[in-house]
């Protein structure tokens, strides 16, 4: 932990204790906090004002405060995203019907929404529908899929630009 995040070592013990019982206070368990922080040190980075308010901001993207912790839990970076970053894949996930499962599955969230939708758009193009059944399709390793389908991920982020289906979104409005 002291690799990632060298300035524990200036922390006091009171102010370690004192961080964990103001995540406790958010929901979590003890346990369930020492995790999060074991998997994502810079928790410690944030202030509590800081974490309260992207949890709120998730909510505020449709889901529940329970579901915000579990997806936090499994995940606890996501409190180091910026709401844009987050904000753009859920939507993309709820566009294709599958934010119900970035609840159970958060980590779907670490992937780029510029390669989720380039492989979207793929599958889309070999007549593959991606739907609850057969997601993990968007997630598989980059390795398996260019052994799967012999393209690399820099041709197909070129081939399905988000940026450019961005641009288009915005101008249709």
């Amino acid at each position: 932990m002291a690799k990632i995040l060298p300035s524990l070592f200036g922390l006091s013990i009171e102010n370690i204790k004192q961080k964990i019982e103001d995540i406790e206070t958010l929901g979590y368990t003890k346990n369930e906090v020492i995790k999060m922080i074991k998997t994502f040190p810079a928790l410690f980075s944030y202030s509590i004002d800081n974490i309260k308010q992207k949890a709120e901001d998730i909510v505020a993207l449709g889901y529940t405060k329970d579901e915000v912790i579990k997806m936090t839990k499994i995940l606890p970076s996501l409190f180091g995203y910026s709401m844009d970053n987050i904000k753009q894949k859920i939507e993309f996930y709820q566009l294709i019907n599958i934010d119900y499962l970035l609840v159970d599955n958060a980590k779907y969230l670490m992937q780029s929404v510029e390669l989720s939708y380039a492989r979207y758009e793929f599958y889309k193009s070999k007549n593959i529908e991606i739907n609850n059944k057969n997601y993990r399709l968007l997630f598989i390793s980059q390795k398996k899929f260019e052994n799967v389908y012999g393209i690399e991920k820099n041709e197909l982020l070129k081939r399905y630009d988000y940026n450019d289906y961005i641009m288009q979104k915005e101008h249709q409005k």
